[in-house]
């Protein structure tokens, strides 16, 4: 066990055993278990992508403290996850580690969070400080939660807030990918190398007009950098109607001698530099239970698709990150998308969410398109089955394209690649408070 983690250890130790006494640190604690099942039926539609029939099951044991002198909590989680049925023809499993063959894979037995918290709070705002292994959340990184146990990250955070201005930082040197077992993994590129560490910085504040004001900055230690802009705001008629809108641009640079120049095979082909930016737009509209939305979203530069690190499962806040990315270069998204809530007919926590997303050209393919169609239809149980959850997607994802042997001899088969993958995914999750 490393320094870090037996210090963490030792504090996490020491306010168990001092803290009982303390008022809040257990009557304020949360303690939950949650067991789920996930079915999975998943084609490549006649293309490029992968085939599923996966059906695993999974539960998740989750401790949250209170507050031990109003400084110190402790989070503690720990998940169990095996398969219950792969089908023959499965060429790929998203939840589980494959062994030799995909249609026999590990289970997963690991701590998801172990992570001390501190937080000091005065005149001058609130200080958050905390270290260890947790989800972590950022605009322009993200532990993936969409799995039958939850992706971490392994470091050090600090936060501060005043009013509606909020500043936070994250150190990762390590994380734990969703479908592997493990304390942590160290980062690295694609060819194996070290990545000494992911920062990352956030910056928001809302004005006293409601208009909200997001940036963020992010850099992979000699590999790539991101940064980006958001501007949010919301304009609300009466209670039931409104509409929300945002604008946002970004850009994605390589940050070194780590970042692969001369291209991953199958992922990226060879660059001299890699620049990449994007402008994103966004309108909401919102009456009663429903709403409708427009979005467009255009890429230039390079293909807005790298990752932090070899193992990232991929994050862009922008509404281009649909199943997959429209991040290919010169690509221009554009994006319809619906809602409505059951609830004022009488059916509290069914929802239903839908969208379209396509474009039609991207540099250095002939004949480009992309298409993009979800639906989500979920239900939250009431009453004495409260904590008992259903979710069904329905996928269909299309691009075709062929490289046009002049900038591009290659068909990309990373996050913005040339890809088909029509889905059936059923979740459901039923979670005991104790």
């Amino acid at each position: 066990m490393s320094i870090k983690r037996s210090a963490m250890a030792g504090l996490a130790c020491y306010v168990l055993t001092t803290g009982v006494q303390a008022a809040g640190f257990i009557e304020d604690s949360k303690t939950s278990l949650r067991y789920s099942q996930f079915y999975w039926n998943e084609n490549d539609g006649g293309g490029v992508g992968p085939t599923r029939d996966e059906w695993v099951q999974g539960a998740q044991f989750s401790f949250n403290s209170g507050w031990y002198n109003d400084m110190l909590g402790v989070d503690y989680s720990y998940g169990l996850a095996n398969d219950l049925n792969i089908g023959e023809n499965t060429t790929s499993i998203s939840n589980l580690e494959q062994r030799k063959s995909v249609t026999d894979p590990h289970g997963t037995a690991k701590p998801l969070e172990a992570y001390l918290r501190g937080k000091f709070a005065g005149e001058a705002g609130e200080l958050n400080v905390g270290a260890g292994k947790k989800i972590r959340r950022y605009g322009q990184y993200r532990d993936d939660t969409t799995r039958i146990l939850p992706a971490a990250t392994i470091g050090y955070d600090l936060g501060y807030r005043l009013n509606t201005l909020e500043a936070r930082f994250s150190r990762i040197h390590a994380f734990s990918p969703r479908q592997e077992n493990g304390w942590g993994d160290d980062l690295t590129n694609f060819f194996g190398d070290k990545i000494d560490n992911l920062r990352l910085y956030a910056l928001s504040w809302k004005a006293p007009t409601g208009t909200t004001l997001r940036t963020e900055y992010s850099e992979s230690t000699d590999y790539l950098r991101e940064s980006m802009v958001k501007v949010e705001h919301s304009f609300n008629f009466d209670p039931a109607h409104g509409i929300d809108v945002y604008a946002a641009t970004g850009n994605q640079q390589d940050a070194g001698k780590l970042f692969e120049f001369g291209g991953v095979k199958g992922l990226y082909e060879p660059e001299q530099s890699h620049d990449a930016r994007y402008m994103d737009l966004s309108f909401k509209y919102r009456t009663g239970p429903y709403y409708a939305g427009f979005a467009y979203n255009k890429v230039w530069g390079d293909d807005y698709d790298r990752l932090f690190f070899a193992k990232d499962h991929g994050t862009w806040d922008s509404s281009a990150k649909n199943f997959y990315y429209f991040g290919l270069k010169n690509e221009e998204m554009f994006k319809l998308s619906a809602g409505i809530n059951f609830a004022a007919f009488g059916i509290p926590g069914l929802k239903l969410d839908t969208y379209y997303a396509m474009s039609t050209h991207a540099a250095g393919y002939d004949n480009f398109s992309r298409d993009d169609f979800q639906t989500v239809l979920q239900y939250a149980f009431q009453g004495a089955l409260k904590g008992l959850s259903a979710v069904w997607l329905h996928e269909e994802f299309e691009t075709n394209g062929t490289p046009d042997g002049v900038s591009r001899f290659t068909a990309s088969r990373g996050p913005a690649g040339i890809l088909t993958h029509n889905a059936e995914r059923f979740f459901f999750n039923y979670t005991y408070d104790f």
